[in-house]
């Protein structure tokens, strides 16, 4: 609590302190100023102007007529150069996110020409980045097809990136072949990275909400790699939002769009079932304001959407409810639990304020704070009843408060303190056992309620300055550091689950699970950064740019942890004899095959890892001399770290014991004979308490185990035809370290089919499992991308990106908590196709200004499906093969080419009226995957499992589920 307290009054003491801020939240403008001879002018003034704030900032040109404009706010200025007997001359130029812009300025008398430098309209494209990274502008934040108001859809936009496309599943984002754990996203300059679960940002495991209200975000961008040694924990894509700002001039926006069970088509899968389409109505809604408080110093900006959805989930009888082997009694009791569509209810609450001061020339002071409250009924569903229904919820809350200032003329300070809270809570409604008839009906209270918690107050400088030495730098250095709260408990079985089966008639269970103990896990952790970035022209053409950061976690992997006495001398007494040799012995002990050195830890055996030291490197050169031909590169070291979640079981299952009971013979080797006093927990834990049921599993964390990371290379070419920016580059990406859960129990030389029953015994104890970092995965891609922003001149603009990639994984899966159990061990990893193996991807987005008022835009997403697994069983069951990423959904057309797996062309029209005393009224009519193209996914085991010869399995191939069915949706926008 100490600590909590001095964090939280550090960051609110910046308010009161001096200058210093965060990540890349603006953009930059260099360049040089010369007379019409082309000779430098020194002492020249160089002003921006931000057209809606009004706050200025200004540099003066050097001895060799350079200047830097630093710590500019994205946005549109008016850019004025003037010089003791000019005339003083202006140039509108608008600068985009993370962009180091470069315009060199040649000042005659009356006149001021800008030269050396892409612009489209009045934006200035920065083409000679080594990054790649994808810029969405606020026009298509605005204009683009979208289905659920969330920005991060756009991300997708950038080659490289997945989306998914599912509204009724996790909203996250995830680029190559890694999962979305290894991405990150800074709002403002702030990490919202999750540290505890799946989802890699805002919580976002589970969720169909939106993290952040669209309406805040004024443009973001998407960074797939090469990214600078500022961005911390990502071994994979980031994205950097920034959010709006008042400015001099009130003005504002509210908006509504509306989706019903009508403007939904049931999907072809659903329809082959014989369901009915369910009850279902969305409105989304949400209103901005921002102006002046003191014009050209202080502004306020507030932001609030709201996503309010009734859905309908069906219950139906399961698929032997007709069956006469169900008793009459059971059939009236579950009689009485209603089936058919039934509600479902979701909301969310997003809110975002900000106050922009200008104390004075050169420094600006924001704070702002976001909330986020999404609040879902659900958890039930097909023959699960609504008494299984659990409370879903995500909240977020952060404090930032952002200080910069420029520091003498040719260098700035920044200086940025969070407080955010992020926390993930889903609970049951109940506390009746649940009782899972299978084949009829699944009744009784959600068996689990969970509650991850984390809190983060964070504290980072970064320091830039812009000097010559064989050339221009522009070298920043920064350090950071999170003081870090987690929570988890996770209550799984506290009132018991039973499972019935048509062999028992549903009279008794064939098993029982039941958990007690406390479910609670916290403990602090600091992360520390630190970052030495330069970005070297060193010459008019070519630009090096060489990074290191190192980062440091005090309590990564809970540290502290004691192997408890009690295990610790059970699996030094734990030996086995089999009955037949394996791996030529009859006689195994556990000691003989797991390091308890390794393994087991009396709290001092787990130090912090050090060695998360990155190198990043990164060069481009303007081959044309004209800035019209760009080749760039780089390569780097990125490291991520642990997800708390990962490694939870080590201490929590001997915190809170899950007992799993058996009672039908076949089962299990021991059933417990069925007594009806075991109907309720009590009788369970009579059953524990006389030492017939099993004890926990085991769960080993190494004591060395290291952070995922990955090394990342990119080489490609950018080249300008008029205004249009064509890109070609190829990505390479290695990822190391990635963490399985594998049998440590297991003798060398046991077989595939008998790693379920070979174990060395634990007395006292279940199966046990230690950690592996084996796993890894490898990424190698081609990124086309062609890029024409919309022009008021034009009135029309394209982006096309397109990947053809490769992605390879040794061992299990890229995604979730992973279980490497279809292994024996490690050394049995071999390369097979990732579970995002996606060979071809292509986005295409487009937008055209139509006569009246009207604006008609697109999006074409085109996929080849990534992998399924094989369960191969042809050459019957005791030569059962699991083929990892061996299964491919079937290919369909589009245009001719059949390489498709998900096909959908999004489609919007707008029309806005002209204004009236300021005002402009507008409408909207959207249509999702407009031609109902069948999208396949969701692959169970029926999907891959290849039965014995002479048997048939009529799912092979088929997906779970189909997503993505054809829309529409309506929408009302009023501006001023």
């Amino acid at each position: 609590m100490k600590r909590a307290t001095l964090a939280l009054t550090l960051v609110l003491a910046l308010v009161l302190a001096g200058p210093a801020l965060a990540q890349v939240t603006t953009a930059s403008l260099a360049g040089k100023v010369s007379d019409e001879q082309g000779l430098p002018l020194p002492g020249a003034t160089v002003e921006a102007k931000n057209l809606a704030s009004g706050f200025t900032f200004r540099a003066v040109t050097k001895e060799n007529g350079t200047f830097l404009l630093a710590n500019l706010p994205p946005g549109k200025y008016e850019v004025t150069v003037s010089l003791s007997g000019m005339k003083p001359e202006s140039q509108t130029l608008e600068v985009l996110l993370g962009q180091t812009a470069t315009a060199n300025f040649r000042l005659t008398v009356g006149q001021l020409f800008v030269e050396e430098v892409t612009v489209v309209g009045s934006k200035i494209i920065d083409i000679k980045s080594p990054e790649v990274a994808t810029n969405i502008s606020p026009d298509q934040l605005v204009y683009l097809p979208q289905r659920e108001r969330n920005f991060i859809n756009f991300a997708a936009l950038a080659p490289g990136v997945y989306v998914d496309p599912r509204e009724d599943s996790s909203r996250y984002f995830r680029a190559g072949a890694s999962s979305a754990k290894q991405v990150n996203a800074f709002i403002d300059g702030v990490s919202y990275k999750n540290d505890m679960m799946e989802g890699g940002a805002f919580m976002q495991d589970a969720s169909k909400g939106n993290p952040f209200p669209q309406n805040a975000v004024q443009e973001f961008q998407v960074l797939t790699q090469n990214y600078k040694a500022e961005y911390e924990k990502s071994a994979s894509a980031v994205i950097t939002a920034i959010t709006k700002s008042g400015g001099n001039t009130f003005s504002g926006d509210a908006f509504f769009y509306y989706q019903d069970k009508d403007m939904v088509t049931l999907d072809k899968l659903s329809k082959e079932r014989g369901l009915s389409k369910p009850d279902y109505k969305r409105q989304l809604g949400g209103l901005s304001l921002g102006g002046p408080i003191t014009k050209d110093k202080l502004h306020f900006f507030f932001a609030y959407e709201r996503n309010d959805q009734d859905r309908f989930n069906q219950v139906f009888h399961g698929p032997l409810w007709d069956s006469p082997n169900v008793p009459p009694e059971l059939k009236n009791r579950l009689s009485q639990y209603a089936t058919g569509n039934v509600k479902a209810p979701y909301e969310s609450n997003l809110y975002f304020g900000k106050l922009s001061w200008q104390p004075n020339l050169g420094s600006t002071v924001d704070v702002s704070y976001y909330s986020r409250d999404e609040d879902e009924r659900r958890g039930f569903g097909g023959q699960r009843v609504e008494e299984g229904a659990e409370r879903f919820r995500i909240t977020s809350d952060s404090l930032v408060t952002k200080w910069s200032a420029v520091v003498g003329s040719q260098s700035f300070n920044e200086l940025t303190g969070t407080w955010q809270e992020l926390r993930w809570f889903p609970s049951a409604f109940g506390s009746t056992p649940r009782q899972n008839y299978i084949g009829l009906l699944d009744v009784g209270s959600k068996d689990a309620s969970q509650d991850f918690k984390q809190t983060r107050y964070t504290l980072r400088e970064d320091f830039t300055t812009y000097f010559s030495y064989r050339g221009e730098h522009t070298a920043k250095a920064g350090v950071s550091a999170n003081f870090m709260d987690y929570t988890i408990i996770k209550t799984l079985f506290p009132n018991g689950y039973y499972e019935y089966r048509e062999a028992e008639h549903w009279q008794y269970p064939v098993l029982a699970r039941l958990g007690f103990g406390d479910p609670k896990l916290a403990f602090s952790n600091n992360q520390y950064g630190v970052y030495l970035q330069d970005d070297w022209r060193m010459s008019p053409t070519f630009t090096l740019s060489v990074g290191l950061r190192w980062d440091y976690e005090t309590n990564m992997l809970n540290n502290k942890w004691k192997t408890p006495s009690g295990l610790l001398s059970a699996m030094q007494n734990a030996c086995r004899t089999y009955s037949q040799p394996v791996g030529g012995k009859t006689t195994w002990c556990l000691n003989e095959i797991l390091d308890f050195n390794r393994f087991t830890t009396d709290g001092s055996k787990r130090d912090s890892y050090k060695g998360m030291i990155q190198p990043r490197l990164g060069f481009s050169w303007d081959a044309s001399g004209h800035g019209t031909t760009i080749v760039f590169g780089g390569w780097g070291k990125y490291y991520d770290r642990v997800a708390l979640n990962d490694i939870f079981d080590e201490k929590y299952r001997h915190s809170y014991k899950i007992y799993t009971f058996c009672f039908v013979e076949g089962a299990c080797s021991n059933p417990i004979p069925w007594r009806p006093e075991y109907a309720t927990p009590e009788g369970l834990a009579g059953i524990i308490s006389s030492g017939q049921a099993p004890g926990p599993e085991v769960f080993l964390v190494a004591n060395d185990m290291k952070p995922p990371r990955s090394d990342q290379w990119t080489l490609g070419v950018r080249q300008q035809l008029g205004s249009w920016l064509v890109g070609a580059s190829y990505a390479g990406i290695r990822t190391y370290n990635l963490m399985a859960w594998i049998f440590a129990d297991l003798p060398p030389g046991t077989t595939f089919n008998d790693r379920w029953s070979g174990q060395i015994p634990i007395p006292g104890y279940a199966r046990a499992f230690k950690t592996t970092t084996a796993r890894k995965s490898k990424y190698d891609a081609l990124y086309l991308t062609l890029d024409k922003p919309y022009t008021a001149d034009s009135r029309w603009g394209a982006n096309v990106a397109y990947t053809y990639g490769k992605a390879k994984a040794f061992g299990p899966g890229t995604d979730g908590v992973i279980f490497a159990l279809d292994y024996v061990a490690p050394q049995d990893f071999d390369w097979h196709p990732a579970d995002f193996d996606e060979r071809h991807r292509l986005v295409a987005s487009g937008t055209v200004g139509l006569p009246w008022g009207f604006r008609l835009s697109s999006i074409l997403t085109l996929g080849s499906g990534t992998p399924f697994t094989i369960f191969d069983a042809s050459a019957g069951w005791n030569n059962f093969k699991v083929r990892f990423g061996d299964g491919r959904f079937e290919k369909r057309s589009f245009l001719g080419i059949k390489e498709w797996v998900y096909r959908s062309l999004d489609l919007r029209l707008d029309w806005e009226s002209p204004s009236v005393g300021g005002v402009r009224f507008g409408v909207s009519g959207e249509v999702f995957n407009v031609f109902n193209y069948v999208n396949e996914g969701c692959p169970g085991w029926g999907t891959g499992f290849i039965p014995p010869a002479g048997e048939s399995n009529p799912s092979f191939g088929k997906g779970e589920c189909q997503f993505n069915p054809r829309r529409y949706q309506v929408g009302v926008r009023v501006s001023f």
